[in-house]
């Protein structure tokens, strides 16, 4: 038996299978999609999406979804931030979202977006706009493992308040900078890189 390895079977309990995501038109002509998630897991599966914008082939601007403009979202539209992974309840297309929290990627970049939690088998799906004239690409469920609750200090760049409102025609306020939060730490085993330059601190 020296020096031998010994191949055994991998109970399906223990691997974690990618959720299971694709895109549906919603409102075309108004840029809206429908993102649609399944977790095919037999266990509660936390998660965050990455795409970007595919023009004639060729994927841009790859980043996770709900990391640009989630100072807005938390300060004009009561989007919390998660403090455990609890669970999604569909409601409708319309009203589902997914709160915020704070990820922590392969090489300890922090970073801010949109946690989805998935009980076992269960479908879930959310609205996004701004799709208009392009499609997405690059698309990508990440599993991410709750950690702990930490306090953090969020100074983030203002640029995407202006861009926000530009993009939207609206006029929302910007939040204070830096801001203060109560956060779960999610992590996750892949390097994602923030679309700004915000600077996310402990305490």
């Amino acid at each position: 038996m020296n020096g031998m390895k010994i191949a055994g079977l991998i109970s399906e309990d223990i691997m974690e299978k990618p959720v299971m995501v694709n895109y549906t038109w919603y409102d075309k002509a108004k840029g809206l999609i429908s993102w649609n998630f399944e977790n095919p897991n037999n266990k509660k599966i936390s998660f965050i999406l990455i795409r970007g914008i595919n023009q004639n082939g060729t994927v841009s601007n790859i980043y996770a979804f709900g990391n640009a403009f989630y100072p807005l979202y938390y300060y004009n539209f009561k989007v919390e931030f998660a403090t455990e992974p609890v669970a999604l309840k569909s409601v409708s297309i319309k009203s589902n979202s997914a709160p915020l929290a704070v990820i922590e990627d392969k090489d300890g970049t922090l970073l801010v977006a949109f946690i989805y939690t998935l009980n076992p088998m269960e479908k879930y799906s959310m609205l996004e706009g701004g799709w208009t004239g392009v499609e997405p690409g690059g698309i990508e469920t990440i599993i991410s493992n709750f950690r702990d609750i930490k306090e953090f200090s969020i100074d983030y760049d203002r640029e995407q308040c202006s861009m926000y409102n530009k993009e939207a025609k609206t006029n929302y306020p910007c939040p204070p900078d830096p801001f203060n939060v109560k956060s779960g730490v999610f992590k996750i085993d892949k390097n994602v890189m923030p679309l700004f330059n915000d600077k996310i601190k402990i305490g």
